[in-house]
């Protein structure tokens, strides 16, 4: 179809008069036809169709049949310890505060000097959160379990049993989960004193008293462990006679109730 002009110029020769209802409709209709006639020129192109997703890669499913995959990545997490000062750490970094819980460390950084203490919402320059908290960290019992076999009686200053801390732990105070037994009590005569050491050095006593056996003839020990003490790996707990005169006493089964705190 072709436009009809009314007037003569560039874009041809003109009719001189004013179009027809007719003529303009079929202008209007010429003009659509050839954009309708340049959209069906033109290329669909490459569009996303679809996408899909694995544990380790997502892929692109494209509208001309091709696909691109592209891997995750995957992130390691690694477990470094409990938090210490001028430490430097990296992100993806594991850390445990005592008493608090876990955390991830989500920017590089170093930790600041003694005597400065944890602090888990610390920020670096920009704002930025250098910790997030992953869960709460509860205490973990390393209970040292010890059995001393027939007679409990030994002269001052010798010793029962010793040991090696194999991890950093604590031995906290009171007598709570502390438990000492004595399969056959003392009927008579003196009470018997143990004491708890720590490299030598006494932190504690377990004591037998005389009389209160139980239905069997044992006897229960009571503790006095008065402050809480720390143990480095390679320090020794041992439990040594202070007080101990009666052949009769044997059976000797005491619970330490160590924490650990390497974690």
């Amino acid at each position: 179809m072709t436009i009809a002009y009314v007037t003569t110029g560039a874009w041809g020769t003109g009719t001189g008069a004013p179009n027809t209802a007719s003529q303009v409709d079929g202008n209007f209709y010429d003009v659509d036809q050839r954009i309708v006639a340049l959209n069906a020129d033109l290329a669909d192109g490459k569009r996303i169709d679809s996408v899909t997703y694995t544990d380790t890669s997502m892929t692109f499913h494209f509208t001309d049949g091709t696909t691109q995959t592209i891997p995750l990545p995957i992130a390691t997490i690694t477990y470094v310890g409990q938090w210490t000062n001028s430490t430097p750490y990296t992100r993806g970094q594991m850390i445990s505060a005592r008493g608090i819980g876990m955390f991830q460390v989500l920017v590089d950084h170093v930790t600041p000097a003694l005597p400065a203490a944890f602090n888990p919402n610390v920020t670096d320059g920009s704002g930025n959160p250098l910790y997030s908290y992953w869960m709460p960290l509860y205490d973990v019992n390393y209970d040292a379990a010890i059995f001393v076999p027939g007679t409990a009686q030994r002269t001052a200053g010798e010793v029962l049993f010793q040991a090696v801390a194999g991890r950093t732990m604590q031995l906290v105070s009171g007598d709570a989960h502390a438990h000492a037994y004595l399969d056959v009590g003392i009927a008579s005569g003196t009470s018997i004193i143990l004491s708890i050491q720590k490299n030598r050095v006494e932190i504690g006593t377990v004591t037998f008293a005389v009389g209160g056996l139980d239905a069997g003839g044992g006897k229960v020990g009571a503790f006095n462990i008065p402050t809480t003490v720390q143990f480095a790996e390679g320090d020794t707990y041992a439990l040594r006679v202070t007080q101990s005169d009666n052949a009769a006493p044997s059976g000797l089964s005491v619970t330490l109730p160590f924490l650990r705190t390497d974690i």
